[in-house]
């Protein structure tokens, strides 16, 4: 998608590289078609473990109306899926928050036994949606993970100009929920985390907030720069230790690592001449579906 978005082809790319473990790990730890996401918009990862397909992304990568999505009605990386239950992001961050806990309210209220994932980055947690919303989680025990990708910067504004604390698992003291401080390149302890997390909330145990750090190696999307703020050659070389990719190739065989590339190459390689060979939108069609 990166490149395609460099060539021309497409408009807009969001870049998920260091995360993937991220939302790998929270997304095996839920019960598919009974739990609920309000993902993060680099949870690119997540979504497919979760069962959306290759076409199905890059259908919304090129933003065609058969996109399952929303219809080619919305840039990249705004996810949604009545069947997968994830539910529909909007541009302005972090909004999906407060209908996360809705959701996760709706559920107790039904006592339908399901679990909500709430995702965002550590530049979302600095406004209010997250706060109102985690607070309201902590008051009526809602069953509802909270999940921040820590990957130090807010597009282009560094941690410290964010907040003052290394980390943020120590708010959760503020709202009165656990807190999990974990390493978001590892997928399992990602995976293990998540899952403490998943059975509290599913056994009446309310909220938790898991911080997850990781690294954002690329520009924060095709439409950034990030040269002009930050050393390339220092984020590269994190690679070695921090990308999660690497780390998970250390698990298994090199060969089966290698053919799982191959593999995906080819599925994605594709899914994208496909996508990009379905017919474009009715502009008669533009207004649809607008509220005014």
């Amino acid at each position: 998608m990166w490149r395609l978005a460099r060539a021309g082809r497409a408009h807009f790319a969001v870049p998920c590289s260091g995360h993937e473990a991220i939302g790998v790990g929270y997304a095996l730890a839920l019960e598919p078609g009974v739990d609920w996401v309000s993902p993060h918009y680099r949870d690119l990862a997540a979504l497919l473990v979760l069962g959306m397909e290759p076409r199905d992304v890059m259908l919304c990568f090129f933003s065609r109306p058969s996109d399952p999505n929303a219809r080619g009605r919305q840039p990249y990386a705004h996810f949604g899926s009545r069947r997968l239950h994830v539910l529909s992001q909007q541009g302005p961050q972090p909004n999906h928050c407060s209908h996360g806990v809705g959701c996760a309210w709706g559920s107790k209220l039904l006592g339908d036994g399901s679990v909500s994932v709430i995702a965002f980055g550590d530049g979302g947690a600095q406004k209010g949606e997250v706060h109102e919303s985690m607070n309201v989680a902590a008051i009526h025990q809602l069953p509802c993970v909270f999940v921040v990708h820590r990957n130090g910067w807010t597009q282009s504004v560094k941690r410290s100009d964010q907040y003052a604390t290394e980390t943020l698992v120590a708010r959760a003291a503020g709202y009165g929920i656990p807190g999990i401080s974990v390493d978001g390149t590892d997928v399992e302890a990602m995976y293990a985390a998540a899952s403490e997390a998943v059975r509290r909330a599913r056994g009446g145990g309310g909220p938790t907030l898991i911080d997850a750090q990781c690294v954002r190696f690329m520009p924060n999307t095709s439409n950034d720069d990030d040269s002009r703020y930050r050393d390339r050659a220092e984020v590269d070389a994190l690679r070695a230790t921090g990308d999660p990719l690497v780390r998970a190739r250390a698990l298994v065989d090199g060969a089966f690592a290698a053919r799982v590339d191959t593999e995906n190459e080819a599925i994605a390689a594709e899914a994208a001449e496909w996508a990009e060979a379905q017919p474009l939108g009715d502009p008669a069609s533009v207004l649809e579906h607008a509220y005014a």
